[in-house]
């Protein structure tokens, strides 16, 4: 089993202004479909980084409106962001630091640093959903596709979980 990471050694970062930063920690497929699309995310996300020391060891993006991510389902996109919810988008911890909790501590910052806000995400790999169900997120719906099936959670925002 993997150690637990020291949440102390480690900082959530916003690195929106250096986006290429944490782009070049993803895999190859995700890096380009980020590039290709950066100047139309960019008014619409923000990207903070988990750093530890000098080294930016993961992080994800959090939108807070409609892009063409989101284009597979543009009404469930437009209600969710209609409805003050953020989209939490490439969630991604470097290989070598896997297994410590990293993801857990950064979803845990982005909820508190929106308390008021509730996040939605959409998901591929059904392998993926014990972690988000683990960090408080509920299966709200599957969505089919021309490329396949989807499956969207939600998070309500502190408030509600109150």
């Amino acid at each position: 089993m993997a150690e637990e990471f020291p949440k102390s050694s480690a900082e959530i970062i916003d690195i929106s202004d250096v986006p290429e930063q944490f782009l070049e920690l993803l895999p190859a497929d995700w890096k380009s479909e980020l590039e290709s699309n950066w100047e139309e995310f960019a008014p619409a996300v923000k990207v903070y980084g988990i750093k530890q020391g000098e080294e930016l060891i993961g992080g994800g993006l959090v939108f807070s409106a409609h892009t063409s991510e989101t284009d597979n389902y543009p009404p469930v996109a437009e209600y969710y962001f209609e409805n003050g919810f953020l989209y939490i988008g490439y969630l991604w911890i470097a290989e070598k630091y896997r297994g410590r909790n990293l993801g857990d501590f950064w979803l845990n910052s982005i909820f508190e640093m929106f308390p008021q806000n509730p996040f939605w995400l959409s998901i591929e790999d059904a392998g993926l959903a014990k972690f988000y169900l683990k960090n408080g997120f509920t299966l709200e719906r599957e969505v089919m596709y021309s490329g396949g099936m989807d499956w969207i959670y939600v998070r309500k925002s502190a408030s509600e979980l109150i």
